[in-house]
Order: structure tokens, then C-alpha cells, then sequence
């Protein structure tokens, strides 16, 4: 009697420690394998049905959910998600923009997120594609921000395209884009920022040789500028002395034909042409 109750103890044992295995195995699975599925807060779980080979309509919410031994069930975040294009993020180099006149490249964060509601479409029309969502971005979401910045910053010159008020032209440019092409899908884009513009190595070169003669330009209109405030001063200055000499004239007058009356001053004579150059002086 011992014996075959422990024998039944140890079975009952090994079947709790087999279901709890199977809970333990199915839910690491991820959807993958029929029993319980955890779906993560923030995302939602699409339910394919593998026997009739269609997607059910009814999404799973986040938490436990039981999967059938035909199902497979796909995970799709819905939370906002950030993409980055800069030298400094792995596997994401900066975007080159063709513009009129010359290369450029662009830092760039754009942040989106899957409407849940838009989440079985998305899935009938990318299929695998979407059901591993970094996949899907690099297939569809980073080519649509670098064509919606193409599309934004081509038609800028290069001077407006570094400034302020060119960039966020070109944010709202490549926002409205990405809105209109894939909103109606259920990729809502919320953010585009452009952080940085910078032209490729020949067209720095040759910015900083227009920089460098537009400030010698400045430099000598600055120049002009200051001589013809110096020789308005010494204008100024000569007529002040001539206006002080021609009263020191008339006030010399009366003394001088009183020293002639009393022939203390000797009369000079002067040929007319070197009179009439003292005059004009």
C-alpha cells in the first residue's frame, strides 16, 4: 500500500512538474507552439489560424492568452518606436540627399507607431515581412523617411538647407509625406526631426573658399566705408580752418591799412594768375 501510494505521489509529481514544464516551454515559445501565450504591454497579438489559413479578427490584448494547437500567434508592438539615421547609431549611416547643386547628408530621428486596429492589414499585405518588425522597417519604414527627406531637402539650395528655418521647412515637408503615404496603412508618424545638415567633403571646401572671399569683400567694404568717414573728417576739418581763417582775415583788415597808412607794410607785387590761385584756395 505504501508503495503504490508513493508511486501515485511520485507520478502526480511528475505530471504537475510536466504541465508546469509545458506552461513554461509554451510561453518562452512566444505564439510559437500551442498552450498559454504572453502577450507584453503595449502590444497586441494577432491570432493566425493555420488550418483555414486566415488571420483572425480579434486581436489579444496584453496578458496570458491560450493558443490552439492550429494557431500561431505574432506579437506586434504598438508602442512608439524611434529610428535614428546619424554616424553614431549601429547599422544606420546619415542619409545623402542630392540637392540642385550638391551632395548633403542629414541626421535624422523620426519616431512612429502601429495603430493596433491597422495591425491584422498590415499583416495580410507584408506577411512575414511584418511580423518581425525590424524587418519591416528596414524593407519599408527607413526607405519612405529617406525618400520623404530626399523629397523635402532636393529642392533647397545648400545655403537654406544648413539653416534653421530650412531644416524645419523640410521637417514639415517630410512629415506630411510619411502622413499621407503611410497613415491610411496604420504607420502613424508622430516626430521627424532633422538635428544636422552637412554638405560632402568638395562642396565644404568649397563653402569655406566662398566664405573666405565674401569676408574679404565685407573686410573691404568696411574699408571704403572707413575712408570715406576719414576724408568726410578732414573735410569737416579744412573747411572749420578755412572758415577760422577768413575771420581772422576780416578781423586783420582795419590793422592792415592802418599799418599802410602809417607805411609799415611794403606793398608786394604778385603776377594775376598766382593771385587769383591764392584766391581760389
Amino acid at each position: 500500500m505504501k508503495s503504490s501510494k508513493m508511486g501515485c505521489l511520485i507520478g502526480g509529481g511528475l505530471v504537475i512538474i510536466g504541465v508546469f514544464g509545458f506552461f513554461v516551454v509554451s510561453l518562452a515559445a512566444g505564439g510559437h507552439m500551442a498552450g498559454p501565450t504572453y502577450i507584453s504591454p503595449g502590444n497586441v497579438g494577432l491570432r493566425i489560424d493555420n488550418y483555414h489559413g486566415v488571420v483572425e479578427e480579434a486581436l489579444m490584448p496584453s496578458g496570458v492568452h491560450f493558443q490552439g494547437i492550429w494557431e500561431t500567434v505574432i506579437e506586434v508592438p504598438t508602442m512608439q518606436r524611434t529610428l535614428s539615421f546619424d554616424s553614431h547609431t549601429a547599422n544606420s549611416a546619415p542619409i545623402d540627399v542630392n540637392t540642385s547643386s550638391n551632395m548633403l547628408t542629414a541626421d535624422v530621428t523620426a519616431q512612429y507607431n502601429v495603430r493596433g486596429d491597422k495591425a491584422r492589414e498590415l499583416y495580410v499585405d507584408y506577411q512575414d515581412t511584418f511580423a518581425n518588425l525590424t524587418l519591416f522597417e528596414d524593407v519599408n519604414i527607413r526607405p519612405a523617411i529617406k525618400e520623404a527627406i530626399n523629397y523635402a531637402i532636393g529642392d533647397l539650395d545648400t545655403a537654406e538647407a544648413m539653416t534653421t528655418a530650412g531644416k524645419t521647412k523640410a521637417e514639415q515637408q517630410a512629415l506630411a509625406m510619411l502622413q499621407k503615404e503611410w497613415g491610411p496603412r496604420g504607420v502613424e508618424f508622430r516626430n521627424l526631426l532633422i538635428r544636422a545638415v552637412e554638405p560632402d567633403a568638395q562642396a565644404k571646401e568649397l563653402l569655406s573658399a566662398t566664405t573666405a572671399k565674401m569676408q574679404d569683400i565685407e573686410n573691404a567694404k568696411l574699408s571704403l566705408k572707413q575712408q570715406e568717414i576719414d576724408n568726410a573728417t578732414l573735410i569737416q576739418s579744412a573747411t572749420a580752418e578755412a572758415q577760422i581763417n577768413k575771420a581772422r582775415d576780416s578781423a586783420l583788415t582795419d590793422l592792415y591799412i592802418q599799418d599802410k597808412i602809417l607805411e609799415r607794410v611794403d606793398t608786394v607785387y604778385l603776377p594775376s594768375d598766382q593771385i587769383m590761385g591764392m584766391l581760389k584756395k
